[in-house]
C-alpha cells in the first residue's frame, strides 16, 4: 500500500513500526528523567559516545586539553520578538558575536523565512556559530562550536543577550572529541 502526499508517493508506515518508535521514545524519556542530573547544578557526565556535557556550566571556555572542541547549545527564551524577525538584524548580531569573541570569520549565510524566522551560520576558522529563530514563540536556538582556547564564548553570549534581550538563557556545554589521557 502507498500513500500520496506532499512528498509524493511513499510506502505506507507500518503501524507496528510506529508503535515500536512510540515505545522507544517513552522508554528513552523515562530513562533520561531518572538518570539525567538536575539542570540546577553543574555536573560533568562522561558518555560512552566520546563526549562530556555540563548543564549550566560554570565556565564557557575551552580549557580541557583532552577535548578537540567545545559545543555550546544556547536556548534564548522570552526574547524581544522584533529582534528575531528579520535577517539583517539576526545576521548582524551573530556576526558581531563572532567578531567580539575573537573568532576568525571565514564566511556567513543567513536565510529569512516567510512569514518570519531566520536561520543562519557563521563559519569561523575555529568551527561555526549557528542560529534559528522563532519570533512567534520569542525563542532562538544558538549553537556555538569552537576548537580553540582563544575564542571567548562568554563574550559571544553577552553580545547575543544584548541583541535579543531574552528573559531566560539556558546553556549546555558539550565537550566534543574527548581524547583518552596519555598513560603515565
Amino acid at each position: 500500500m502507498t500513500k500520496v502526499g506532499i512528498l509524493g508517493r511513499r510506502p505506507a508506515r507500518s503501524t507496528m513500526r510506529i508503535w515500536a518508535q512510540s515505545v522507544w521514545r517513552s522508554a528513552r524519556d523515562w530513562i533520561v528523567r531518572i538518570v539525567a542530573p538536575s539542570a540546577r547544578q553543574a555536573v560533568a557526565a562522561p558518555l560512552t559516545q566520546g563526549f562530556e556535557y555540563e548543564l549550566a556550566p560554570r565556565s564557557l571556555r575551552q580549557d580541557d586539553q583532552r577535548t578537540l572542541g567545545t559545543h555550546l547549545l544556547v536556548e534564548l527564551y522570552g526574547c524581544n520578538a522584533q529582534t528575531l524577525e528579520r535577517v539583517a538584524y539576526v545576521e548582524n548580531a551573530l556576526v558581531r558575536a563572532a567578531h567580539e569573541s575573537n573568532a576568525h570569520i571565514v564566511s556567513h549565510f543567513f536565510h529569512e523565512f516567510e512569514p518570519y524566522g531566520v536561520s543562519g551560520v557563521v563559519v569561523i576558522e575555529e568551527s561555526h556559530y549557528t542560529i534559528h529563530t522563532w519570533p512567534e514563540r520569542r525563542y532562538a536556538a544558538v549553537d556555538l562550536f569552537f576548537c580553540s582556547e582563544t575564542v571567548d564564548a562568554e563574550r559571544a553570549l553577552e553580545v547575543l543577550r544584548r541583541a535579543f534581550e531574552p528573559e531566560r538563557v539556558d546553556v549546555m556545554l558539550i565537550r566534543r572529541g574527548v581524547l583518552e589521557r596519555a598513560p603515565g
